[in-house]
């Protein structure tokens, strides 16, 4: 574990210079004077809302190295799981520029807005930090396809099926892209959520689905599941090709799970330079990434105009792709 943690730690750091980041102290101006809201777009309880419940003081208690002496900085969590996350994203949009709201946002988002617009424009968020993702796979039971070639082999032969989670949602769009991209034949069933999929797969209802890799890690050790492909650049598994192996490259950063910390639109620069260095010191720690180790969730953060660009890019593919999307959301 120690030595995991070491190595993660330094790639952190390696990133950050790369990137010209580095914590450190803000100078001048008077924010924060009061409590920062961080708003949640989904209930209590669950993984999305444990790690910002993990992350809020440690966030906070950076503040307040970052700005030494100042009178705010702790932060209150608010759950606004309405609507899918649309009203939470529509308060974090239409509140004060000025830092003291804050919110997770899943970029995967954009494609809801092909169907249904919401009163407030995606990409005019401020996107302070990515503080990680959530990789996506496409798996089987283990006694199915033992491989992505015999996957490919019987789907040409017969359309196969494939659990792609609920109807709209950022399963069930990822799916969609990853067929019609690689040209799968294939015929995706939509089931409620994770759970579902896992187990009409099990049942043998579906031959494979689509997951994000720790909602089937457990299954993975316990041998009940078998990756088929990562959609990453590299695979981590012995004998799994990555999508970029498949000659899907694109696909690697696209279809994966992204989770950033936005503000306002317009956010002030002041705050936004407090919060991001709140976050570097925060996801640097030890103890931050030992509970993340944990619960594996993979740390990969980006900061400021980085991570600004790569939720631009990932958005910009969606939009690009929505033709596709459109086809198969009616």
């Amino acid at each position: 574990m120690g030595k995991r943690l070491t190595i993660i730690s330094l790639l952190i750091l390696g990133c950050w210079l790369q990137e010209g980041f580095l914590p450190q102290t803000v100078q001048g101006g008077t924010y924060p004077e009061k409590k920062i809201t961080w708003i949640v777009p989904v209930k209590p309880g669950g993984g999305f809302d444990s790690l910002s419940r993990f992350l809020a003081p440690h966030v906070s208690n950076a503040i307040k190295t970052v700005k030494p002496g100042i009178k705010g900085g702790d932060i209150v969590l608010k759950n606004i799981p309405e609507a899918g996350g649309r009203r939470a994203y529509a308060t974090i949009y239409k509140a004060p520029p000025d830092g003291y709201t804050i919110g997770d946002f899943n970029v995967g988002f954009i494609t809801e807005t092909l169907t249904a617009k919401p009163d407030f424009d995606v990409r005019k968020f401020t996107f302070l930090v990515r503080t990680g993702i959530s990789k996506r796979v496409i798996a089987t039971k283990k006694d199915g396809f033992k491989n992505w070639q015999e996957m490919m082999k019987a789907a040409r032969e017969k359309e196969i099926k494939w659990a792609a989670g609920n109807f709209g949602r950022s399963a069930h769009i990822d799916s969609i892209l990853a067929v019609e991209t690689m040209g799968i034949p294939a015929k995706l069933i939509n089931f409620p959520g994770t759970a579902e999929n896992i187990s009409a797969i099990i049942r043998g209802d579906v031959q494979v689905g689509l997951f994000s890799l720790d909602s089937v890690t457990n299954l993975l050790k316990a041998g009940e599941f078998r990756l088929l492909t990562i959609f990453d650049e590299k695979s981590e598994f012995p004998g799994v090709p990555s999508i970029k192996d498949l000659g899907y490259p694109e696909l690697a950063e696209t279809i994966c799970f992204h989770r950033y910390i936005i503000g306002p639109p317009g956010m002030s620069k002041e705050a936004s330079q407090v919060i991001i260095a709140a976050f570097q010191k925060t996801l640097g720690k030890k103890e931050v990434l030992d509970w993340a180790d944990r619960m594996e969730f993979n740390i990969s953060p980006l900061y400021g105009e980085k991570a600004h660009e790569v939720a631009q890019r990932v958005m910009d593919f969606y939009l690009k792709m929505a033709p596709v999307l459109l086809k198969h959301l009616k």
